[in-house]
């Protein structure tokens, strides 16, 4: 329910005077301005912070600042990870790897929780050998299996901005 505010007005007393700008005023005398700031989205952190408030830290694909992560299910998996870890950040797609020994259920809870990352890539025995992973949305208790080149795709697709230059 929040309207949108950036924009912002602000008065600088300080910029005349490092500039040492100055005007002649009605009264003959030497007088120094007030600059007048005209900010179309304020200063970057209250735009930052509006976008944090909008999606509240869940952000989309393309703004999330880790868009991916794999996980492994044991250390059998790690190898393969990594390799997909590589294609990815090839790809220009901002991943983590999670090779630590925790059990999966830990490892996505921590994912969708704080963290939020927007995808995460699930690697088992059974993912190794198709050659895929299994992708889980954050917030989502669905998962499908997809090919490593597929899941590059997709995250290239999501990743780019949407917004025309």
């Amino acid at each position: 329910g929040r309207i949108w505010q950036c924009g912002t007005i602000q008065l600088d007393f300080n910029l005349p005077q490092r500039f040492e700008m100055s005007y002649i005023g009605a009264d003959g005398e030497k007088h120094e301005p007030v600059m007048i700031h005209r900010a179309m989205y304020g200063s970057l952190e209250r735009f930052l912070g509006i976008l944090i408030e909008h999606y509240a830290g869940a952000f989309p694909t393309w703004l999330a600042p880790v868009q991916a992560r794999i996980l492994t299910i044991s250390d059998e998996q790690v190898p393969f990870a990594k390799e997909v870890f590589e294609k990815l950040q090839n790809a220009g797609i901002r991943v983590e790897l999670d090779t630590r020994v925790e059990k999966i259920g830990y490892k996505i809870r921590e994912a969708n929780g704080d963290q939020k990352i927007p995808v995460q890539l699930i690697i088992g025995k059974n993912e190794v050998a198709n050659n895929e992973v299994n992708v889980r949305r954050f917030g989502s208790q669905d998962s499908q299996n997809v090919s490593v080149d597929e899941i590059v795709n997709i995250l290239i697709e999501e990743s780019k901005v949407p917004f025309k230059k």
